[in-house]
């Protein structure tokens, strides 16, 4: 593999990763209203969730998924209800955020919201057959593949462990302490609002 080739996948998954859509909202959500640590361990979730779809471009599952509406849709339909839910849980909650990052369990809830996230977005699928469809080959080595699927879930993680400490700095805790309750809020619409325009691109 060539260094171009190297830097190329890598340029493709950082900027994949930084794309705007749900699974931006859903780790800065966790790291904001739970704390830093909760919001790296949804990261971690995401990753592996790419990963796995990263598998799947790469061996020729996600050919069989995207050319299967039924099932492509089905998943479409469960990422809706997991987007809605979200929404609702964060508008309606009340409990006072960790800004001490004192708590630090429970974890599993968060990494399983990150991977859901990731997991739950056929579109994903799509853009890995797209883009990774360009390295596929029936010569490739398994190293390359394996690469292009590590790859794709570091870069992922580490792009939204990034974003974590980010907004978990000082002065960003500082404008979240005096307003979180109004931006649980605002983000709790957003889930329910991109939740919403999925089930506008399936049914109309």
């Amino acid at each position: 593999m060539s260094l171009f080739i190297f830097l190329k996948v890598l340029a493709i998954c950082l900027v994949g990763a930084m794309s705007p859509g749900p699974s931006m909202v859903v780790v800065i959500n966790n790291a904001i209203f739970k704390n830093r640590y909760h919001g790296i361990i949804t990261s971690i979730g995401h990753g592996i969730g790419i990963s796995i779809y990263a598998v799947f471009a790469v061996i020729g599952i996600g050919m069989v998924i995207k050319t299967n509406l039924i099932l492509f849709n089905s998943i479409k339909i469960v990422s809706i209800i997991f987007l809605i839910y979200m929404g609702v849980k964060s508008i309606f909650n009340k409990e006072d955020i960790d800004f001490e990052n004192k708590n630090i369990m429970g974890g599993t809830k968060s990494f399983f919201q990150g991977f859901a996230i990731s997991i739950l977005n056929p579109k994903i699928l799509i853009w890995f057959i797209a883009i990774y469809s360009q390295f596929m080959s029936e010569k490739n080595a398994f190293l390359f593949n394996a690469y292009l699927v590590i790859t794709a879930g570091i870069v992922d993680s580490v792009w939204y462990m990034f974003l974590t400490v980010l907004t978990t700095s000082s002065v960003s805790l500082n404008f979240v302490k005096k307003n979180h309750y109004v931006l649980n809020k605002i983000t709790g619409y957003i889930f329910i609002l991109i939740g919403m325009a999925l089930f506008v691109d399936i049914y109309f």
